[in-house]
């Protein structure tokens, strides 16, 4: 991701502590991308950069962005009443209204709304009322609330305990007592290829079990999502929600849906209840009733709580604040009305859940996916380490979140959950707008597919080097070998086997080095040359042709840093020096000694970079411009010889003790840096000629 400096993402870097994010990761990157503006299912970020909304805010934003209807609604009631609250026997127009309008929308026998202000507060709620009910109907051992694994109900200390998302548990000495689990019906990960209605049967099941082990006298009610968004997309098998509610029915156990993503058209349906033919005791909306634009959220209480509440209970001390807050309650209107005019619910029913799945099943053959599978509109693409038979990545979630990333900088952005690629774009999002997500989730996974193959292969390498002499029999030149990262590469190749040539310009410190290998066995020649001068390259290739009588292996090392200056204070001549060390003087030598290097059945070329050529530096002016363009003339050298036994790769060392580094950072703890000899293991591994890949920028 890019660096964020501009005042505003400063300002937030500095006082904003954001959720579910590392505080540590985003002050590093200079704090976080400032987002503007939306129309549709566009957002553009403060710099002009534009997005492809495919997640919908979080799940939310069902009508898409820029609608002035809403703001002209809001707007307009805080003119006419800005706030009152509902404590008191008092309410609102469109608090009254919405009451109305969502009781005629829900299934029947959800009559009555209980408002509040997010996701979290009213499934909170309903925690609160299911033990108050059993309680006012003589039965207060029934308090245990059973949810799921991956379940996601929120982020308050009951809803987290209700959850079953583990590093959210993990942290406020979570769970609470009165809670309990089962499994999700993850068919991807329990049952893959197992019979769909089977599943649901066994997964429905593992509700039964728990409320028999738990004592159906002591259990309020179970929770579950209709499909578990956060948990990754985990949509149960047919069936298995109305065997849940079979099942809660004949415990005597209140069966609540937490329709938070799912309601307002998200599934082809007004609501999750609808699509299914379910009758929820509770339901919790939030999201979608105001496609985001302002906070809301309604807790839907079924008949039996409703009247055993109203006969029984006297007053109810819960609520909020802004409890049917007016201006949420007005939004919430409209943006209903316009879900409804616009027909968005059918929309998605009849075209768009249809289109989604078959665009996304483009991927289902692709090498790292395991699974794609949809509803409504919204989808998952379930990546894995192997297909057949099954690998998942170890360790969880790094592929998806790389993939996440690199989506993001393409424009598009999406979630990782787990090793899932989840979407859910507004419901106004048009049939282009499904293929360029996908397609371009295609190109992604076509990219991380190549990097991961370089991942295997430099596993296998390290494998097939792990017993030493990995390089005998080969011949190796390497230069800037007097010191650093250089003579500890060349010491290092003379314990694999290699005949080692050290370059460098001290004729004095080659002997140290090469007195080292010796004594340590090894075999060692030495070169003292100035690789920036043409004429001692000039002719290089057949001196050493007529000493060892082959050239195998190629290590760039050498170079130059100059003095760290921006291009506008930089001497010409100084400049010209340092790319004269750096890149001119590796393109001759590459020139020189390609005969010799084409000849051999293992020719390899290793240029060793650092982090300036990708920019981490940009200030270096001579050294980071002299990098990038070392990198750009390796990666044009690997293309060029791709069908020759040639293979050509870039180093990047890292953070290692050497005199550049010391002179680069003069203020740096050289403690705190890896030695040399630590990073020689991937100079190995790219030498020897089991190694296949070429063109790849390598971090040691």
């Amino acid at each position: 991701m890019p660096e964020h400096s501009s005042d505003l993402a400063r300002q937030d870097r500095d006082h904003h502590l954001h959720p579910f994010t590392d505080p540590r990761v985003l002050i590093d990157e200079g704090g976080p991308t400032v987002i503007v503006r939306g129309e549709g299912c566009t957002l553009w970020d403060e710099e002009g950069r534009s997005y492809l909304d495919a997640l919908a805010g979080l799940w939310c934003v069902n009508v898409g962005y820029g609608r002035d209807e809403l703001a002209d609604v809001a707007a307009d009631q805080m003119r006419r009443l800005a706030y009152y609250n509902t404590f008191f026997k008092t309410t609102s127009p469109p608090t009254a209204a919405l009451a109305a309008r969502l009781a005629a929308l829900m299934p029947a026998g959800l009559e009555r709304v209980l408002f509040a202000n997010s996701g979290s507060e009213a499934i909170d709620s309903i925690i609160r009322l299911s033990r108050h009910f059993w309680a006012l109907e003589g039965r207060p051992d029934k308090w245990v609330m059973i949810g799921r694994e991956e379940g996601y109900h929120g982020s308050t200390l009951a809803t987290v305990s209700l959850g079953g998302i583990s590093g959210m548990r993990a942290q406020g000495r979570l769970p609470l007592p009165g809670f309990a689990q089962v499994g999700a019906p993850y068919g991807f990960r329990y049952a893959p290829g197992a019979d769909p209605a089977a599943f649901a049967e066994e997964a429905a099941g593992w509700f039964d079990a728990k409320i028999r082990e738990i004592g159906a006298d002591k259990v309020a009610a179970v929770v579950v999502e209709p499909v578990q968004g956060a948990g990754g997309v985990i949509i149960p098998p047919p069936g298995y929600l109305e065997r849940v509610q079979e099942i809660c029915r004949r415990h005597d156990v209140l069966f609540v849906l937490d329709e938070v993503v799912s309601g307002f058209g998200r599934l082809g349906a007004w609501s999750a209840a609808e699509r299914f033919g379910l009758t929820p005791d509770f339901m919790a909306l939030a999201k979608g009733l105001s496609s985001g634009y302002q906070p809301i959220s309604a807790v839907m209480i079924g008949d039996r709580v409703a009247r055993t509440l109203i006969d029984k209970g006297g007053d109810l001390a819960h609520g909020f604040t802004y409890s049917g807050h007016p201006v949420a309650a007005a939004v919430a209107l409209a943006n209903i009305e316009i879900i409804a005019r616009e027909g968005l619910v059918e929309r998605v029913r009849d075209d768009l859940e249809g289109y989604l799945a078959g665009a996304l099943q483009r991927l289902a053959d692709h090498p790292l996916v395991g699974e794609v599978r949809s509803i409504g509109l919204i989808g998952a693409v379930e990546l894995v380490q192997q297909r057949q038979p099954r690998i998942a990545f170890d360790p969880v979630g790094v592929v998806a979140a790389v993939v996440r990333d690199q989506m993001q900088q393409r424009g598009v952005i999406l979630r990782a959950v787990r090793d899932a690629l989840v979407v859910a774009p507004p419901l106004v999002v048009s049939h282009a707008e499904i293929d360029r997500i996908v397609d371009t989730l295609a190109e992604v996974l076509d990219l991380i597919r190549d990097e991961l193959g370089l991942v295997e292969a430099d596993r296998a390498l390290a494998e097939a080097t792990a017993g030493g002499r990995a390089l005998e029999g080969l011949t190796c030149l390497v230069t800037g070998a007097s010191r650093g990262i250089g003579a500890a590469v060349a010491e290092r190749y003379a314990a694999e086997g290699a005949r080692v040539v050290l370059a460098a310009r001290s004729q004095k410190d080659l002997d140290a080095v090469a007195a080292r290998i010796r004594d340590a066995g090894g075999q060692a020649a030495t070169l003292a040359i100035d690789l920036a001068d043409p004429d001692a390259v000039a002719g290089l290739a057949g001196r050493l042709a007529g000493k060892l009588g082959r050239l195998d292996v190629l290590v760039a090392n050498h170079g130059m840093l100059g003095e760290v200056l921006p291009t506008a204070a930089m001497d010409g001549g100084l400049f010209d020096r340092v790319v004269a060390v750096n890149l001119t003087a590796v393109f001759r030598l590459v020139r020189e000694l390609h005969p010799l290097l084409a000849e051999s059945p293992a020719g390899r070329v290793l240029v060793v970079s650092s982090g300036a050529a990708e920019g981490e530096h940009s200030g270096w002016s001579a050294y980071a411009a002299s990098k990038a363009g070392l990198e750009a003339l390796a990666r044009g050298y690997a293309a060029e010889t791709r069908d020759s036994g040639i293979r050509v790769n870039i180093v990047d060392p890292g953070e290692v003790r050497t005199a550049m580094r010391a002179a680069a950072f003069p203020a740096e703890d050289p403690e705190g840096l890896t030695e040399p000899a630590a990073v020689t293991d991937v100079f190995v591994r790219l030498a020897t000629p089991a190694c296949g890949f070429t063109g790849a920028r390598v971090p040691a």
